[in-house]
């Protein structure tokens, strides 16, 4: 994870309390769901950033499908992980350093990391994201949905978090910054392996889209109502 004025102290065990106990490795259903989340964006011989690459997990899956792979982080026992992993890493404060890797990346991606910044760094991060980009480059944003009570658990479960976000957030915070909004939804709903497990996650996701049908419905309105949302955005070329 990576932020940037929350006090160091708030992180100690952070990886611990995260359950990141095998740095680098990626399960089944981390490469379904990684898979899905990337639909439409090739990686294979791209260059790829994470901004606070956590476990390592996309990295280490975005890697073996034929990724140049670099990533960012604060804490000291997974930037070690990623120096055994040879992954080049940048410093965390982009908007700083944005210039020298002007253009040089395919794609940014940043999953459960921009909710740890105050608005005022979401949008220097942005700006600093869109000049990292090539032109064409996607930059891919996993948050929780501050505009579902169903996104409470997530935001307000973890102490580090400091900005609600939604995809209405961002298109205001970007006004200025020069994005291609090409899809906000649900975090992908990977369908797992074994007949049990599907027909599990199927019945799941069947009764969030009618939940989500009728809350639409009922307050004539148009949104996810998942508790955790995926915006991609893209640099125009």
């Amino acid at each position: 994870m990576q932020a940037t004025s929350d006090p160091q102290s708030l992180y100690a065990g952070y990886e611990e309390w995260k359950g990141w106990h095998r740095p680098f490795t990626f399960t089944d259903d981390d490469s379904r769901y990684f898979a899905g989340e990337m639909r439409g964006i090739d990686v294979a011989g791209k260059r790829v950033l994470e901004i606070g690459f956590g476990s390592g997990s996309f990295l280490a899956w975005a890697r073996a499908r034929g990724a140049e792979v670099a990533g960012i982080e604060i804490i000291e026992s997974l930037l070690e992980a990623a120096r055994r992993e040879g992954v080049e890493l940048i410093d965390p404060a982009i908007e700083d350093i944005a210039g020298d890797h002007a253009g040089q990346f395919d794609v940014i991606v940043a999953f459960d990391v921009f909710e740890h910044f105050p608005l005022d760094v979401v949008v220097s991060r942005l700006a600093a994201a869109r000049t990292m980009l090539k032109p064409g480059g996607h930059l891919v944003l996993r948050f929780p949905n501050a505009q579902s009570p169903f996104g409470l658990p997530p935001q307000n479960g973890d102490p580090t978090h400091r900005s609600a976000l939604s995809r209405s957030v961002f298109e205001q915070l970007c006004q200025a910054i020069p994005f291609e909004f090409v899809r906000y939804t649900p975090s992908y709903r990977a369908s797992g392996k074994g007949i049990a497990k599907r027909i599990v996650r199927g019945l799941r996701g069947a009764l969030r889209d009618g939940i989500s049908w009728l809350l639409n419905f009922v307050y004539a309105s148009n949104i996810p109502w998942d508790s955790v949302v995926v915006l991609v955005l893209r640099k125009p070329a």
